[in-house]
This record gives structure tokens, C-alpha cells and sequence, in this order.
């Protein structure tokens, strides 16, 4: 039963027992949202428990003056792990104490499609890993850099997966311009 799944340059997946994704669509399964620096105890625990788990991980390298680089291993995405498992299985969760929250899976079919693309991105990739909010048409951005630094508009539509097309209101008029979408931040509300 392998530990590691998948181990790049940009990240890992780390995946109790190694194949928890080849399961049928309509299996249960939960999301764990762990106190800070508890996820990787978390796995261990789970998998004390035999209880089939995912988390993914992105590879961080800081360089500190004068002591070189330090490269360490963070979650991908804050601190979730993705557990498959039934609402009975809540407690025993719950009792490894490292838990803030489980989050119920609605459609798990979507859960596992979404789960296997992001193992397959983060296995495959070769460049760091970013993780961004979702942008989507009708969403409304602020541009963070670049010449329209600080300008707010409406998403009216995107293009493939790096460019935007925003309405601007700028002078009381619409304007449309193309941008990177990483120059794109959502706003809040």
C-alpha cells in the first residue's frame, strides 16, 4: 500500500491506499478541514484507522541570507484532506482532535472527476503550483498589476485558461480589454 502517490518537483499527492480514486462514482466521501499544521498528522491518523484518503501538497523553496535554500512541503490547497468515507465515519474524524470542520460531498461523481484532474496536474507538472481563486463570466475583478492596476470590471467572458475579457467602467463608459487573468483578482461581496 503506497504512502506517496505521486512526488514532483512541484508538489505531491499523498494518497491512502494508492489507487483511493479508481472507486465507483457513488462512493461517500467528506472533506476534512484541518487545524493549522495538523494535515499530514491527520493522514497518518486516517490511515492508523484505515479509513482511504487524499491530501495534495506543493514544494516551497525560501531562500534565507546567508543559510541557503530551505525546501519544505505545504498543502496545496490550506489544509484540506479529501476522505472517503460515509457521515458514520464523522466522529472517529472528528476524535483525532486535528479537524476544524467536515464538509458533506453532494455529488461525489464531480468530487472524484475534479480530484483526479488535480492529481493528474500535480503529478505531471514541472513548474510551481498556483493556486487562484476561480474566475468565471459575470464575476466581478479588480486588476491587481499592470497598467489597469486598481480598475474594476465585470468578467464578460473567458477565453481558454489565461485570458479574460472584462468590462471596465471607466468614465461612465464600458470598456473591454484582454489580460492575463493571474493580473485578476476577485471582489469580495
Amino acid at each position: 500500500m503506497a504512502r506517496s502517490a505521486a512526488n514532483t518537483e512541484s508538489g505531491a499527492v499523498l494518497a491512502w491506499p494508492a489507487n483511493v480514486l479508481d472507486v465507483p462514482a457513488e462512493r461517500a466521501w467528506l472533506v476534512a478541514h484541518c487545524l493549522p499544521r495538523q494535515d499530514r498528522k491527520l493522514t497518518a491518523d486516517l490511515r492508523a484507522r484505515a479509513v482511504p484518503h487524499i491530501m495534495f501538497q506543493e514544494r516551497r523553496i525560501r531562500h534565507y541570507p546567508g543559510k541557503g535554500n530551505q525546501v519544505s512541503m505545504v498543502p496545496l490547497l490550506g489544509g484540506y484532506v479529501f476522505v472517503q468515507a460515509s457521515r458514520q465515519r464523522r466522529e472517529e474524524i472528528f476524535a483525532t482532535k486535528r479537524v476544524v470542520n467536515i464538509l458533506d460531498v453532494a455529488q461525489p461523481a464531480s468530487l472524484i472527476m475534479d480530484l483526479r484532474l488535480l492529481f493528474r496536474l500535480v503529478s505531471l507538472a514541472t513548474a510551481p503550483l498556483l493556486v487562484r481563486p476561480e474566475i468565471l463570466p459575470g464575476m466581478r475583478i479588480k486588476i491587481a498589476s499592470g497598467a489597469l492596476s486598481g480598475c474594476e470590471g465585470v468578467v464578460e467572458r473567458r477565453q481558454g485558461v489565461a485570458r479574460l475579457v472584462v468590462n471596465l467602467h471607466l468614465l461612465g463608459t464600458s470598456v473591454a480589454v484582454e489580460l492575463p487573468a493571474e493580473t485578476a483578482e476577485p471582489v469580495p461581496g
